[in-house]
């Protein structure tokens, strides 16, 4: 068994509401979070680890200041029965029943998604789990798919449930070793992925999701209670608490998508593009929003290079030869990237495109130049890229929180 992420999973494509007035259920003496485990004794364990009596309880995901996702569970010794409401891009409904054979192993699976505001048609799937295979039917509206894949030690993927991550966690739990590889089955995607579980220690265990770690605190059946995902590109926290009413949460949240004021989609890509002298230039990239967390040397870590934006890495295309940074830059595609320091900050311009934003190879480097940095009166709440004019050429500018950076550039010739 692996003791560290030997897989890097390249699928990543395919794959605030108050709580004290939504989650009114949850201010109870169980809620819980990584430091602690929840009031109230566990639900009786087999040796399997399978539950003998109803364990019942709920996940508040949150991303900064908002809560992204409400989840309330029962699981049973043959049974796991989810709700849930997820706000991004619109409030959609969950409802989904996982079968589990005699030792917490998933057989099947049975889903239900639906958009409150009904502004997509309603999904359905069925994952059938046999001992190597998973079979995936998935109903989108009138369009029906099956797909067939290679899957061994399987629990089906659902993006931002974890009370299916916990059905892999609990695996890990009844493992004989440290470390085991969890499969996961995707609703809609063709290809499975990895999940490596390793325990970190007694009420602890490190969880590499796709590539990156979450850092989640685990009874001894391998139930979460409390999970931090800050190192991983969905940056959430997540608590287990003793109960949540999802109707309400879903309630609350389709009024403010109504309003204008739901959370959208977390990252949405934008352009920027312009033209300096005889150059056309456009930049391609993700937009972040800030949600009240501290990005410089939090969301945005010192001396580690960043995607520079979210999601796909963030392209650059000139038409001419630039002069950036006292460097040819010849007209072309190119990937953007930038390395945080407390004593600067460096533009690095990468010859390889097309790639998500983690997957940075610096053997691809053309140049690293050095950003002027400034501080802005204002904090700037969603990541900006802007290409200003300027006396001879262009300056390329990012802001984002109260930190600006800026490179000037011109066409060469």
């Amino acid at each position: 068994m692996p003791t560290h992420p030997v897989h890097h999973v390249h699928q990543r494509r395919a794959l605030a509401l108050a709580p004290a007035i939504l989650l009114a259920a949850c201010q109870t003496s169980g809620t819980s979070s990584t430091s602690g485990a929840p009031d109230g004794a566990p639900a009786p364990q087999s040796a399997s680890g399978a539950a003998t009596a109803a364990d019942r309880g709920a996940f508040v995901v949150r991303l900064g200041v908002d809560t992204l996702a409400v989840e309330s569970f029962t699981r049973t010794a043959d049974q796991l029965e989810v709700d849930a409401a997820v706000r991004t891009p619109a409030t959609v409904t969950r409802h989904y029943v996982v079968s589990l054979s005699p030792t917490g192993v998933p057989t099947r699976l049975q889903y239900d998604g639906r958009r409150v505001n009904n502004s997509a048609p309603p999904s359905q799937a069925t994952v059938a789990f046999g001992a190597d295979t998973a079979v995936v039917d998935m109903k989108l509206g009138d369009s029906t798919r099956t797909m067939r894949m290679a899957a061994h030690n399987a629990v089906p993927f659902v993006n931002l449930s974890f009370a299916m991550v916990e059905l892999a966690t609990r695996l890990a739990a009844a493992a004989p070793t440290d470390s085991i590889d969890v499969t996961l089955v995707p609703l809609g995607a063709p290809q499975t992925a990895v999940l490596p579980i390793k325990r970190s220690g007694p009420d602890s265990v490190t969880i590499w999701y796709f590539g990156d770690p979450m850092h989640a605190r685990v009874d001894r059946q391998g139930r979460i209670l409390g999970l931090e995902g800050l190192s991983t590109t969905q940056k959430v926290l997540v608590d287990r608490v003793s109960a949540a009413d999802v109707q309400a949460f879903a309630a609350a949240s389709a009024a403010r998508d109504a309003q204008g004021q739901g959370v959208g989609q977390l990252s949405p890509r934008d352009s920027v593009m312009a033209t300096v002298g005889s150059a056309h230039v456009t930049v391609n990239y993700g937009r972040p929003f800030r949600r009240g967390r501290t990005i410089v040397g939090g969301v945005v870590p010192y001396d580690k290079v960043w995607r520079t934006g979210a999601n796909e890495a963030t392209s650059f295309t000139t038409d001419k030869d630039l002069e950036m940074g006292g460097t040819t830059i010849p007209a072309g595609s190119y990937t953007l990237f930038t390395l945080p320091s407390a004593r600067g900050w460096k533009l690095i311009v990468n010859k390889q495109t097309g790639q998500w934003g983690t997957d940075y190879d610096a053997k691809q480097d053309l140049a690293r130049l050095d950003l002027t940095t400034r501080t802005l009166p204002q904090p700037v709440e969603q990541f900006t890229i802007a290409v200003e004019p300027a006396a001879d050429g262009g300056v390329l500018k990012m802001m984002w929180e109260n930190t600006e950076l800026s490179i000037p550039f011109k066409p060469k010739g």
